[in-house]
């Protein structure tokens, strides 16, 4: 997942101070405001940049999905993200627009750990939230419904921020075409590769929902 270069003005903003000294004091003033402000857009891409999947189709997203591959900046998944393994979710849309969670965890003592949850249906299509997992904002990003799904996640836990990448996949292995999407994505959210992980397949949670 490799890092988007800067814009090639950025490099004349630094090396031709002369040309602007010239201009009249508020014109100077209104490039360099306007020049930061690019600058920081640039720096920081903010979640309203990523658009959800266009005409996003629930009936043909539900199902099982296998989360082969995450990517976050959330101190307590780089810290476990070795340990982990492969999660599976499934997903059941409901008549107000919601999708019904349920996520089969594989843990440690080999076991497998159910949670139920919901994903409230958010103001575009595609685009949901869920409080119970101080999950602020969710959006498909990018699907084709039979093999891959590219998840954005931005979550808020006492007021520290985190984003997160997921890629689902129908089958328990990583298709190629999905991960070429989050690996684009990456960078425009901020992530890098030292904090992503592909999940090792496991058997533990293979038949948690039938």
């Amino acid at each position: 997942m490799a890092r988007a270069g800067h814009p090639s003005s950025s490099t004349c903003r630094l090396s031709c101070p002369v040309a602007v000294a010239t201009l009249p004091t508020s014109t100077m003033l209104q490039a360099v405001l306007t020049a930061a402000l690019m600058g920081l857009l640039w720096a920081t891409p903010g979640q309203g940049q990523v658009p959800a999947q266009a005409n996003f189709d629930a009936s043909q997203f539900q199902g099982i999905w296998y989360v082969v591959g995450i990517a976050s900046d959330d101190q307590g998944f780089l810290e476990s993200k070795d340990n982990m393994k492969m999660p599976v979710v499934s997903v059941t849309p409901k008549p107000n627009g919601d999708l019904a969670i349920k996520f089969g965890y594989p843990m440690p003592d080999g076991g497998c750990q159910k949670v139920d949850t919901t994903f409230a249906k958010g103001p575009a299509n595609g685009e949901f939230s869920n409080a119970a997992m101080a999950q602020t904002d969710i959006r498909v990003v990018e699907t084709d419904y039979n093999h891959f799904a590219v998840m954005l996640f931005q979550t808020d836990k006492g007021g520290v921020h985190s984003t997160w990448l997921q890629l689902y996949a129908r089958a328990p292995e990583l298709y190629p075409q999905g991960a070429q999407k989050m690996q684009k994505l990456a960078p425009e959210v901020g992530l890098n590769p030292s904090q992503g992980a592909l999940m090792p397949k496991s058997d533990e949670c293979a038949q948690a929902f039938p």
